[in-house]
Formats: structure tokens, sequence, C-alpha cells
């Protein structure tokens, strides 16, 4: 983060962020001559707030909000090796009561709703190696309240493309490795993300 001031106006708080519950529907894959075709579930996800908060900071690991974020997902097989997903939200945030400092005397502020998406395409190059495209959408679609007073003018969006890469250790045993190029960001901050996630299927 760089707020031009060598970062003396920023105040960061550290420690845990929020816990996220994900109760879920996996339906049966539509299946092909070469195995799955198009798999897809639904999850109902929630959002506690659970995480470090200080309405003092700039930033914060947690929300001090709960929040709604149920999904769509899917995925589809073009053919054996290649690969086509994506997973569509829909964002429903309730009051926090603690608000920023910077909403001054306000008694609670609650973020609007918004629409994102997260999309990829990956091939497989070998039976361990996946190599792919992906990226993430996002469109606040209602404006953010402040003591239950629209605020005009603070609507987010932004959209982000980048590399992605999978190896497969075992049938179990996934590192996954993302970059992500941020564009067009309006009323948040924009910049260039990576993760990586260590997946592992644990055995029933």
């Amino acid at each position: 983060m760089d707020d031009g001031l060598n970062n003396q106006a920023i105040k960061a708080n550290k420690g845990l962020g929020d816990i996220i519950i994900g109760p879920f529907i996996q339906f049966d894959p539509v299946m092909g001559q070469d195995g799955p075709k198009f798999p897809h579930r639904f999850e109902f996800q929630i959002n506690l707030p659970t995480g470090e908060y200080d309405h003092n900071k700039d930033i914060n690991p947690g929300a001090n909000a709960v929040s709604l974020d149920p999904y769509w997902a899917a995925t589809y097989w073009l053919n054996p090796k290649w690969t086509l997903s994506t997973r569509l939200h829909y964002l429903y945030n309730f009051k926090n009561n603690d608000p920023n400092y910077s909403f001054g005397n306000a008694e609670d502020i609650q973020a609007g709703q918004a629409l994102h998406a997260n999309f990829e395409s990956s091939y497989a190059v070998t039976p361990q190696l996946r190599l792919g495209i992906n990226g993430y959408w996002l469109n606040q679609i209602t404006d953010t309240q402040v003591d239950g007073e629209n605020v005009k003018g603070r609507r987010e969006q932004v959209w982000a493309i980048g590399p992605g890469a999978m190896y497969s250790f075992s049938p179990h045993d996934h590192l996954v490795a993302n970059a992500y190029f941020e564009q067009d960001a309006e009323n948040r901050p924009q910049g260039t993300g990576m993760i990586f996630r260590y997946v592992h299927h644990f055995d029933k």
C-alpha cells in the first residue's frame, strides 16, 4: 500500500481476518463419454465479524459486519484437457455499528450490495501440471448508507486478470498459484495480487 506520503497517513491494523462458513449443495455432474462434463454447486457463504477491527485504523483484517455472499460455481470441460470455470456471487452487507473514524460521529455504516465473479480457463500440459488464465470482476450495485442515508459517489468497481498454474503431487495434493493485475478500480485501492494455495483432500 502506498498513500503517496511515505505511508505516514495510513494506520493499519494487524491480526486474523473474519471467519467464513459455507454450507453447500454439490449437484451430480453431467457426464460425457470421457468423464465429467459439467459439475456445479451452490454455496450459501456467510462472513462472520470475528477478525481484528479498530475504527481508528484505515486498514483492518476484519470488517466488523456480517455479510452474506452466496454463489454458484461451475466447470465445463471443452475436452478432456481444457476447462472453463466460473463462480458468480451476490454480496449483501449488514451494518457496521462502529464505523471508521473518517465518518465522524456516525452511528452506523452499511456497505452497498455488490455483484462479483471469478473466472478461469486452464489446460492440462501434463497429467500433473495445468496452466491457464484467471481473473475476477466486482461491481457495487447500491449506495453505501451512513446512518440510513445513501452516500453518492462511493460505489466500488474493479476487474483483474492474470496467469495461473496448478501442480498436482497426487490425486489428493495440489499446489495452486494465481496472479491478478487489477484494472479500472473506482473508490478502492488498485494493485497486483499473488495467491498461493495448498489443497489436500482428506480420506473419508
